[in-house]
């Protein structure tokens, strides 16, 4: 198979299996040109989350969110770190929207931070909704279109000390704040994504508790914490269509591709069909259909009434009614996966080969063709336009003695995917792609140890610098254009 590079070089990869193990060979073939497949209506864009760089802890009104409190905990962040100050965009917002100017992509994914907007007394706070309108503003008048995230895991430490997702109000708490804030912003903010990564919510939240709010909950907790948190979903959406004239809406889940090895047909419908089923009762909260299927489908998956029958909440046809509201596109945050083969007749993960590309985390191997086989299993099974809401790597970066970020390994992860990318879209319907991250941020539990971003943040005098990647993703942006 090849990996064209836009005026870069080309590679051979050649897999061999043997023994249901991977030995990848890579050859260097030569430099080559090609035209870009994406039309220049494509989205290219860049994402962010507002706990990881606002800091400005309780400035203007701001009440305490759960991740706030976690950071207090002992050794719940591997640094000791907090988000009190982060990248400080609160303040410095204007900055980081001209760097997007520069940068030139046509989206700007930013999320609300709750936090700001209602406060523990049920109040509006206008300070935190005046924010908010500056950094719309800011970004339309450098011609990036704001793209806002309603819920990226801050919820107010007082939702949660009423029950949070376990008390059945929770959806109508959400709904008050996402009515409030549409309505502040209708005329600035059309684009929205309601939920950020609703396995993330749960499974690391409220099933591991490595993330906050730190909880280890049953099987019947965890299954009644997703109902709620999909009936958020579909009370907000109704509210955005109610308040917003001409508005776009998805909700973001996140998922580990399932990668064929060749293209074999029946390999490809096992892993497919794999992709989408719910495993096991214990890992079942960190996949994908137990939460896009009722969005999408109007209903859990059979599986899902199979394995728990005799814990189930309680569903009603109106619950189902309500998640499954019309939203636009199909969101979905891609960073890695794993590859497949049929070994006896049976679908077998195989083992990374010592020394395989990743990340500067565990979970994050290079596996390119995430970024091709999940938009066709999601276009196939849901019929909705994809967009890439969050992609990108996180790499040992530092500023090198010519005072530059010198990041080949992100360049080349850019590129392997977004070749990827390209190729799916000659087969199925995908409209955007917005890189993780645009700076270097908190990284939840990690802290500050691990950079995503196109931009080198110093966490000390919290200037920015950008990386090479940074420029990289600037001339590809420009050869769509």
């Amino acid at each position: 198979m090849y990996f064209l590079f836009r005026k870069r070089l080309s590679f051979l990869f050649t897999f061999n299996i043997k023994n249901g193990k991977i030995r990848v060979q890579v050859t260097v073939l030569k430099l080559i040109e090609v035209e870009s497949m994406f039309n220049k209506d494509f989205i290219f864009g860049c994402a962010t989350a507002a706990s990881q760089i606002e800091g400005a802890y309780l400035d203007d009104g701001k009440v305490p969110s759960i991740w706030d409190k976690f950071c207090e905990k002992e050794n719940a962040i591997i640094d000791g770190s907090d988000i009190k100050i982060a990248c400080n965009s609160y303040y410095k917002y204007k900055e980081d929207i001209s760097l997007l100017k520069e940068l030139g992509v046509k989206s700007y994914r930013f999320s609300i931070n709750w936090c700001r907007i209602i406060n523990e007394n049920n109040e509006i706070n206008y300070k935190g909704i005046e924010y908010y309108k500056n950094l719309a503003k800011e970004c339309l008048n450098n011609g990036i279109t704001p793209c806002a995230t309603l819920y990226h895991w801050d919820m107010p430490q007082y939702i949660f000390e009423k029950g949070g997702l376990l008390n059945d109000d929770f959806s109508d708490w959400f709904s008050f704040y996402v009515d409030v804030f549409t309505k502040n912003l209708s005329d600035l903010i059309k684009d929205y994504i309601t939920i950020n990564e609703p396995q993330v919510i749960i499974f690391l939240g409220h099933r591991i508790g490595n993330h906050a709010p730190g909880l280890s909950l049953s099987n019947k907790e965890i299954l009644l914490a997703i109902h709620n948190l999909l009936k958020a979903h579909g009370k907000a959406v109704k509210i955005i269509r109610k308040n917003v004239n001409n508005s776009t809406i998805g909700i973001a889940p996140c998922s580990r591709g399932v990668v064929p090895v060749n293209n074999n047909n029946e390999l490809y419908n096992k892993c497919k069909e794999y992709y989408f089923s719910l495993r096991n009762d214990y890992e079942f909260p960190n996949l994908i259909s137990i939460y896009s299927d009722p969005v999408f489908l109007g209903d859990y998956p059979n599986e899902y009434y199979e394995m728990f029958k005799d814990i189930l909440p309680n569903i009603t046809k109106e619950d189902l009614e309500l998640i499954n509201q019309p939203i636009d596109y199909c969101y979905q945050n891609v960073y890695s996966g794993d590859y497949y083969d049929l070994i006896d007749d049976k679908l077998t993960k195989l083992p990374f080969p010592y020394g395989y590309p990743e990340g500067n985390i565990n979970w994050l191997q290079v596996v390119p063709e995430s970024l091709y086989y999940i938009p066709k299993f999601l276009y196939e099974r849901y019929h909705h336009p994809i967009i890439i809401s969050e992609n990108g790597i996180c790499c040992h970066d530092s500023i090198s003695l010519d005072g530059k970020v010198h990041d080949p390994n992100r360049i080349d992860f850019i590129h392997r995917y977004l070749n990827e990318l390209e190729k799916a879209s000659n087969e199925v319907d995908i409209r955007g792609y917005y890189y993780w991250s645009l700076l270097d941020n908190f990284e939840w539990a990690e802290g500050y140890s691990k950079r995503f971003g196109l931009i080198y943040v110093d966490f000390k005098t919290l200037k920015r610098t950008k990386k090479d990647s940074f420029y990289e993703y600037q001339k590809i942006i420009k050869e769509v254009k």
